[in-house]
C-alpha cells in the first residue's frame, strides 16, 4: 500500500511541477498559454512514467527507461491537442523542462 501512495502522491507532485516549468519556459521563449493543458499532460505522463516505481525498479533499469520515454511521447502528443506548438517546439519545452528539472537537483 506505501508505494501505491508514494505513487500517487509522486505523480501529484512531480506532474504539477514537470507542468509548470513547461509552461513557465514555453510561455517565455515560445508564448505558449495553456496552463492547463500542460499540467493534464505532465500528470498523464508522470502517471505512465511512474509505473515502474510501483514494481519496485530502479531508475536506470529497462523497463523505467523504456516507460520513461513512453510518458515523454504521451506528454508531446497532448501537448499537439492543445494546439499552440509545433511537434519541434513542444519537444525542446520538454527537453529544457528535464534539463532544468536537472540542473536544479544536480545544484542542491
Amino acid at each position: 500500500m506505501e508505494s501505491v501512495i508514494n505513487y500517487v502522491y509522486g505523480v501529484i507532485v512531480e506532474g504539477v511541477v514537470v507542468g509548470a516549468l513547461f509552461w513557465s519556459i514555453t510561455y517565455i521563449t515560445m508564448e505558449s498559454t495553456s496552463l492547463r493543458g500542460a499540467l493534464g499532460a505532465a500528470l498523464a505522463s508522470e502517471a505512465v512514467g511512474n509505473i515502474p516505481y510501483l514494481f519496485g525498479l530502479g531508475a536506470l533499469e529497462a523497463p523505467t527507461l523504456g516507460m520513461t520515454l513512453i510518458g515523454g511521447v504521451v506528454f508531446i502528443r497532448m501537448i499537439l491537442r492543445v494546439g499552440e506548438l509545433t511537434a519541434f517546439r513542444a519537444t525542446y519545452g520538454l527537453a529544457m523542462t528535464y534539463f532544468t528539472l536537472v540542473a536544479i537537483v544536480a545544484c542542491s
